[in-house]
């Protein structure tokens, strides 16, 4: 029974530890290069639309 109580004190700590090394990582900011990689997809997007949507009236 002390085995059983051990793993759950061993668990217990993993998941502290886990949430506290997420916890810090969700908090760091993004970097500069997946912003700009997410802008230009967003741009791309945009302009993907827009030539449908021009495509669209000319018919």
């Amino acid at each position: 029974m002390a085995k059983k109580s051990r793993m759950s004190h061993m668990d217990e700590q993993v998941i502290e530890n886990l949430k506290r090394l997420y916890s810090e990582t969700a908090q760091e900011p993004v970097p500069e290069r997946f912003t700009r990689l997410l802008q230009q997809l967003r741009d791309q997007e945009t302009s993907e639309n827009g030539a449908k949507a021009e495509g669209e009236g000319e018919q």
